[in-house]
């Protein structure tokens, strides 16, 4: 089948993550505001006509596409609610560390395009990037909030930063930092 077939993008199985995956590249190379619907159809060798089998616009796209990350983070800051306090860091910890490999394709446009996403995603993204923030936290101090903080946007600028790195080596990056900042004198 010819890829720049306008029609292979629907008739495809794995079209819609084909797009997908090429609008998330789109996005995190260009930025939201700045990739339209037809940058994302030429790169995929489609008619942009082609692209609505899937999706109305890219604001739908970017639905799609932080679907999961929202999913993820909201069952695992209910799971936080659920635990002894002493008990969250660590599992705050294991969360994001699994959490920013696998979504590392969507992590800088989550967290650092996020008021170009549609309605109110930011307003979502925000209050689960807190809510793990305290949750690595452990505690309502405010100096520890702000390391949590500190930890959730600092260790997704690095994974936005080195898509080079497979996901052991980004694996054993991010454990090696929640390791050494934890072993830190206080």
């Amino acid at each position: 089948m010819d890829d720049r077939d306008p029609k292979a993008l629907k008739r495809t199985r794995g079209g819609r993550e084909r797009l997908l995956n090429v609008a998330a590249e789109l996005f995190n190379t260009n930025g939201l505001s700045a990739t339209s619907l037809q940058m994302i159809a030429d790169r995929l060798g489609v008619t942009k006509p082609a692209l609505y089998h899937h999706f109305r616009s890219r604001d739908d796209i970017v639905r799609a596409l932080m679907k999961p990350v929202v999913e993820d983070a909201g069952e695992a800051t209910r799971r936080f609610d659920e635990l002894p306090a002493r008990d969250r860091p660590a599992a705050a910890r294991t969360f994001y560390t699994d959490f920013v490999i696998t979504h590392r394709q969507v992590i800088h446009m989550v967290f650092f395009d996020r008021k170009a996403m549609p309605g109110s995603l930011p307003d979502t993204v925000d209050t689960l990037a807190d809510r793990v923030s305290q949750a690595l936290a452990g505690s309502d101090d405010p100096r520890a909030v702000a390391a949590g903080f500190t930890l959730v946007y600092g260790i997704a600028a690095l994974v936005a930063r080195r898509p080079d790195l497979d996901d052991a080596e980004m694996r054993g990056l991010v454990t090696g930092i929640f390791e050494t900042l934890t072993q830190l004198p206080g």
